[in-house]
């Protein structure tokens, strides 16, 4: 299965200083976050160690940082669905923590939001990371994949409000990022976003992996959509990669996008290259099919798939757990109750505080009540926001954050540069320096000086 990784840019506001920059606001979310890590950046003379370059990786071997004025966590590397989504939550509750410090250090209220455009017309992203094999060409993979990622919003979306990239008509919509992309493939991240991206930059041995950087996939709250985003398409690469996924074609992919967001019956039908039309739910069947077949995937990961395609063809409104469901029925209830139209401000108001890392979200309040299911506990993902993944390269890098800050001098994905004579340790393999290479070699310091030779 392919190692896995996520990005999330959040969404910022200060209300009550609207004259502070994003960027300022970003910093000191970033800055503030109060647990260990380190600082660096690389310019153009080479490694500096800078104190205020807002970029830290901390001791779950995670990376915070500000990007594009938006306060951004990219998780540590994890080899399954389920470490994903702990690494993911846990990158919203370490973003929560530096927005509480942020707002004593500004001394005015700092706001985050998990979600993927402001509601004007900018879109910000949710990056998923998969390492695939260099062998597989990237023609298989956007013929294998492409199908797959414009249907499976049936169970990704996060819901929006509004229909148009600035929410101009009104309507309710399964994804956030459906009405942003323009191309099927391409280097963009923030103009002509493409379904594919080509960025490859596989922060491993090029010569060995591919970096597959998935631009097309909201910013989940629901556990439940959060697990089957990662696990769904680790295994379906799994299977591209091993050659046993015949992938339906579709006739217009972007077109496609739109619709399968727009149809909250999911039951429009897509048309295909040879002329048939499948809908989206039957297209991930086929999917999900074809995987199963193969053998690949995580069991837990392949039931909640199957049995969520059977609920969905029955009732979509009866999927609670998905993201873009419990949002539509919690709207449609305050619809009914005052009357309200899809225009109406209280429902994209609605929408906003939904994204919000903030005990008032009416998510978390659901969350809470129990009406929507928690995969995992609030212990583990406490842990999560403290330990590195065991199994991957993670591991040592977090070690060496949390219990050897002062030895850092400068780090990144595939180096730690040690200060004093020690050196620069490579680290292009990422299931090197896992918890066993360390307890095998004798201990952190010992693994360390095996390394540097």
């Amino acid at each position: 299965m392919p190692l896995l990784g996520a990005e999330t840019e959040y969404g910022i506001l200060a209300p009550g200083r609207p004259e502070l920059h994003p960027s300022l606001v970003s910093a000191a979310v970033v800055d503030g976050y109060p647990g260990p890590g380190t600082r660096a950046r690389v310019d153009d003379d080479g490694v500096v160690p800078l104190e205020d370059t807002h970029n830290r990786f901390l001791g779950n071997g995670a990376r915070l940082y500000v990007d594009h004025a938006h306060p951004e966590y990219a998780t540590p590397e994890v080899t399954t669905a389920r470490a994903g989504l702990l690494a993911d939550l846990a990158g919203d509750e370490v973003v929560r923590a530096g927005a509480q410090a942020a707002t004593t250090a500004l001394d005015t209220p700092v706001l985050v939001f998990k979600n993927n455009t402001d509601g004007k017309g900018a879109s910000y992203g949710y990056h998923e990371n998969y390492l695939l094999s260099r062998a597989t060409a990237w023609e298989e993979i956007v013929e294998g994949f492409l199908p797959f990622v414009v249907t499976r919003l049936v169970f990704t979306g996060a819901g929006r409000v509004g229909l148009g990239q600035a929410g101009g008509s009104p309507g309710f919509q399964l994804s956030q990022r459906a009405d942003f992309f323009e191309a099927i493939t391409g280097l963009e991240t923030t103009i002509r976003r493409p379904l594919l991206n080509t960025r490859d930059e596989p922060h491993a041995d090029r010569s060995r992996w591919r970096r597959l950087h998935l631009i097309a996939g909201d910013a989940n709250r629901s556990h439940t959509s959060t697990l089957l985003k990662l696990g769904t398409a680790s295994a379906v690469l799994a299977a591209i990669e091993a050659g046993a996924v015949r992938p339906v074609r579709l006739a217009d992919p972007l077109g496609a996008v739109q619709t399968v967001s727009r149809d909250v019956r999911c039951s429009a039908l897509l048309e295909l290259a040879d002329g048939r039309r499948l809908s989206a739910l039957g297209i991930q069947r086929d999917y999900h099919a074809q995987v199963q077949a193969a053998g690949f995937g995580d069991a837990e990961v392949l039931a909640l798939w199957g049995s969520m395609l059977d609920r969905l063809a029955a009732d979509p409104l009866s999927c609670g757990e998905l993201d873009w469901v419990a949002k539509l029925n919690l709207m449609q209830s305050f619809r009914r109750r005052d009357g309200l139209g899809w225009e109406h401000p209280r429902l994209a108001q609605l929408d906003l505080t939904w994204a919000e890392l903030s005990e008032r979200s009416p998510y978390e309040a659901l969350l809470r009540a129990g009406r929507l299911p928690a995969l995992v506990s609030d212990a583990e993902v406490r842990a999560a926001m403290a330990e590195p993944p065991s199994d991957t390269r993670a591991y040592l890098r977090g070690r060496l954050a949390s219990e050897r800050t002062s030895e850092v001098a400068a780090v990144d994905w595939t180096w730690l540069l040690l200060s004093g004579r020690r050196g620069r340790m490579r680290l292009d393999d990422p299931f090197s320096g896992s918890a066993s290479d360390v307890a095998a070699s004798g201990g952190l310091d010992a693994y360390v000086t095996s390394c540097l030779g």
